[in-house]
């Protein structure tokens, strides 16, 4: 059966009518020489010139023969006035045949309407894509959040504060490129299939290439494969690119969602620390211009973050100082809790982490949850890891990288030790990366972000999918 749609009638005749007479309703190329914002934010610069403008039509306003037309570009929108007589005749004939959502072009002249606001008088109109389908009446999304994710192109067009939290959030990925190139390091592309999904404790996606017959994975971290670089020679290097994580879709995760990795040779965590507080403050200034911000109903301070380790913030919070009580209540929290490592995690996950609302950086976690970190010289059970916890929101994880071969072999096996007690989400075996770390790798730095996260915080994003263009969303029935 071939595939048809239902456009809207009278604007299929108005296309016809177009057709017919000679004009191309899905035009070509067409010069703009400014912006919306441009003409409206110096108009001195503009009054009386001509100008030359496109856009979709949102509004239309008709006095006989003095008609106003409100067109939206990507900078924002500005009133266009038109007036039959300043207009050749293919133009007014046009503008009979215009409908809200159509794009137009529009060559005309700045100036300020009787009642001041500034205006392109137009002397000719251009049509450049006949819209066949009417723009909902009210701001799309109001009334139907899901719709505004499932028809993400009509939230943009309707409602500019949706559009304006995905430019703020490019702008935060910008920043934080610019401000590690200016520290020396190379961005690189590490692969997206992969034979082995390590580098996280993470469920992957499964596919099959059927070119090798085999299974691969689809990226959960870029992490072994950008430490192999740091062993091969480069210093200092990072990947911005997309994550996949076959686990729940919320407010706080989707499937697929865009990580910064970046590791620095002969480094260690407390440099990790100094990058990353300056990478999500800078970033947050970007979005926001002041360090200052709120989120969620909360006002959230950048110019500080607070530093604590994870057995002090359950000691805490708890009023707990006897291990063997946390080692009760960690198991009465998880059953599989079988040691005080195990037991502070889990503890801090269930009556700590949620509770965090301003930066901070929570360091020295167990070694049987980080097994890819350095061990602390104090207190083998732990290592030199933290993260980065905002508004409950697990924001970054840094690590001392482990760079010991032996060792870092020892904590693959208790992974699979921890995989064959039931613990889905463990490290593989890298065979591969182990070798590699046979040859030598220097003292290493490492540390992840979750643009994401860093992105809803920066625009007051209270869901993750306001900050992804497209996001995951589950099946309608």
């Amino acid at each position: 059966m071939a595939f048809s749609y239902k456009f809207d009638d009278e604007r299929l005749e108005k296309l016809r009518f177009l057709r017919s007479n000679g004009y191309d309703p899905y035009g070509g190329r067409f010069d703009k020489t400014c912006n919306a914002i441009d003409i409206k934010g110096k108009f001195e610069n503009f009054e009386n010139k001509d100008v030359t403008v496109a856009g979709r039509v949102m509004g239309r306003r008709d006095h006989g023969k003095i008609k106003f037309l409100d067109l939206m570009d990507d900078s924002g929108s500005i009133q266009i006035y038109v007036s039959d007589s300043k207009m050749d005749g293919a133009s007014v004939t046009l503008l009979e045949h215009l409908d809200v959502g159509d794009i137009i072009g529009v060559k005309g002249v700045a100036v300020k309407t009787k009642s001041g606001e500034v205006s392109v008088q137009a002397s000719s109109l251009t049509i450049l894509s006949k819209s066949l389908l009417p723009l909902p009446h009210r701001w799309f999304g109001l009334e139907d959040t899901e719709k505004r994710y499932r028809k993400r192109y009509l939230d943009f067009i309707m409602n500019p504060e949706s559009k304006e939290k995905i430019k703020k959030s490019s702008a935060i990925v910008a920043k934080m490129r610019e401000i590690l190139q200016g520290k020396g390091f190379t961005e690189v592309i590490v692969p997206i299939l992969q034979p082995i999904p390590g580098g996280a404790n993470a469920k992957p996606f499964v596919t099959h290439y059927n070119s090798l017959d085999r299974d691969f994975y689809l990226k959960i971290a870029s992490e072994l494969y950008l430490k192999r670089l740091v062993i091969g020679g480069f210093e200092k290097v990072f990947d911005v690119s997309k994550n996949f994580r076959n686990e729940g879709i919320d407010t706080r995760h989707n499937p697929e969602f865009i990580m910064l990795e970046l590791y620095q040779a002969y480094a260690d965590l407390s440099t990790m620390l100094e990058i990353t507080e300056e990478l999500v403050r800078t970033a947050i200034f970007a979005a926001n211009s002041s360090y200052k911000v709120e989120f969620d109903g909360k006002e959230l301070d950048f110019t500080k973050f607070v530093i604590k380790t994870m057995e002090n913030a359950v000691k805490e919070k708890l009023g707990i100082e006897d291990e063997n009580e946390m080692i009760a209540m960690g198991k009465k929290t998880d059953k599989k809790v079988s040691s005080y490592g195990e037991a502070v995690n889990a503890l801090f996950e269930k009556h700590v982490a949620d509770d965090i609302v301003q930066p901070t950086f929570i360091t020295m976690f167990p070694v049987e949850v980080s097994p890819l970190a350095k061990s602390s010289g104090q207190d083998k059970r732990f290592v030199y890891r933290f993260e980065l916890y905002i508004c409950g929101m697990e924001i970054a994880n840094a690590f001392s990288e482990l760079n010991d071969p032996q060792e870092q072999i020892e904590r693959f096996n208790n992974e699979a030790e921890r995989k064959a007690k039931g613990i889905d989400e463990t490290q593989e075996f890298d065979k591969d990366f182990i070798e590699a770390m046979g040859y030598g790798m220097p003292p290493t730095g490492g540390v992840g972000i979750g643009i994401d996260r860093v992105q809803m915080i920066g625009t007051n994003s209270k869901t993750i999918k306001d900050v992804i263009p497209f996001p995951q969303l589950r099946t309608l029935d």
